[in-house]
């Protein structure tokens, strides 16, 4: 299928007071951490990985998916469970709100993903794209449901009960003592001191996207970026001189 560019669907979400457009002017107090703070290349997602969400996000837009356009989160699975390999992203105001911890299914590996499962049962993560859903109080405090929205990748995260979730074993105390994060049953459990504040900036409609090599035979993201989508990527991999969104 032929998609719009994105800057067309960006200045139309920007007429709903949702998101602003690519030239994006950066809020005083972000100016100033990009003063004093240095930005190495295990701060951002890989290259594949931010074209891939980008892609993922434009569909997930274009196909009436999303009700809260102005945030973007990434998960990039490439990078080992103990590194911060989960990414919020305001694209409204033009830098990085979170940058945080993420664990990964028991059985998809010990430190590295190496294997995703849409299976219930698998215990394995589901890579690709979803949105963000309810918030509700379960078994391990307040947690928030996401919607898988590729068939055979992740279309049964609803019925798996893949959340994000608080946990204890994605703290970086845990990390430090046993070298990776623990692992759950396939969901996106986080750090509980920040899981608060992320699910608050995520739920209600939000692109979640999880990143992982399996992505490359993805037909919603694997294709090449439009002249929109490559001022987007050059703007938040802080290539061009407007904008340095990772600090």
């Amino acid at each position: 299928m032929k998609f719009k560019r994105l800057s067309k669907i960006l200045a139309a979400i920007a007429s709903m007071s949702l998101i602003c457009t690519l030239a994006v002017t950066l809020p005083a107090h972000a100016i100033n951490a990009t003063q004093t703070n240095t930005t190495t290349t295990t701060d951002a997602p890989s290259p594949t990985a931010l074209k891939s969400a980008l892609n993922g996000y434009r569909w997930a837009v274009e196909h009436g998916q999303v009700n809260k356009a102005s945030v973007l989160t990434i998960v990039d699975f490439t990078k080992p469970s103990f590194e911060k390999r989960l990414w919020v992203i305001d694209l409204k105001n033009g830098h990085v709100l979170m940058h945080m911890h993420v664990a990964q299914g028991r059985d998809t590996g010990a430190v590295y993903a190496t294997r995703f499962s849409n299976s219930p049962g698998s215990h394995e993560s589901s890579p690709g794209l979803f949105t963000t859903q309810d918030v509700y109080d379960g078994k391990h405090g307040e947690s928030l449901r996401v919607n898988g929205l590729e068939k055979g990748v992740n279309s049964n995260a609803l019925g798996r009960a893949v959340v994000i979730h608080p946990a204890p074993y994605v703290t970086p105390s845990f990390i430090k003592q046993n070298g990776y994060a623990g692992r759950s049953w396939g969901c996106f459990a986080v750090n509980p001191a920040k899981a608060d504040k992320f699910i608050d900036l995520v739920k209600g409609g939000s692109v979640f996207f999880a990143y992982a090599p399996t992505e490359a035979h993805d037909p919603l993201v694997n294709h090449s970026l439009s002249s929109g989508d490559e001022e987007l990527y050059d703007a938040i991999m802080h290539e061009t001189s407007h904008s340095h969104w990772f600090f």
